[in-house]
């Protein structure tokens, strides 16, 4: 049996995407957005992720309709659990505003995702000049965390196998 990946985001995580949303993108406001935390690590192209954001297909729109979003969800926010737990109220506005920052609205009104202007946004460079290394720093304390875990883990399953062994 697998474990579950997945969970669905608590009221603090609701309550910050709420409050950037309404402070830094009020034109996204009639869009649904599902929030979810990510309970494993995700690298992806070497580097641990924080958080992302999807535009669900079709049948993912379609399995994600419930009470809030009867037609389904426009965004899925997927954040890394461990990152919003060691995260202070500053970078986890941080973590949301970056995601949202990947929307774009077009004239006709049609959503699509974008990728970073460069390593990140120009407004968020503009926006952590009081911290431009808020993510750095965050990144290697949940690295630290998931290595140490795993380190525990192994450790814990040695001494199992000891157990069985004698």
């Amino acid at each position: 049996m697998s474990e579950i990946r997945y969970e669905e985001a608590d009221e603090n995580l609701t309550e910050v995407f709420l409050n950037v949303l309404e402070k830094n993108f009020p034109f996204y406001q009639n869009f649904k957005f599902k929030l979810l935390f990510d309970l494993k690590k995700r690298v992806s192209q070497g580097k641990l992720v924080l958080a992302s954001i999807e535009l669900p297909g079709p049948k993912l729109k379609f399995f994600s309709r419930d009470k809030i979003a009867a037609e389904g969800y426009d965004f899925i926010i997927i954040v890394d659990r461990k990152a919003w737990e060691l995260s202070g109220e500053q970078a986890r506005t941080k973590i949301i505003r970056h995601e949202l920052r990947h929307v774009e609205i077009s004239e006709d009104g049609s959503v699509k995702l974008v990728g970073h202007e460069i390593e990140d946004f120009y407004a968020e460079i503009e926006a952590n000049k009081d911290d431009p290394e808020w993510r750095r720093k965050l990144v290697v304390l949940v690295s630290d965390v998931y290595e140490q875990e795993k380190i525990m883990l192994k450790e814990a399953k040695a001494k199992a196998k000891e157990k069985t062994d004698e």
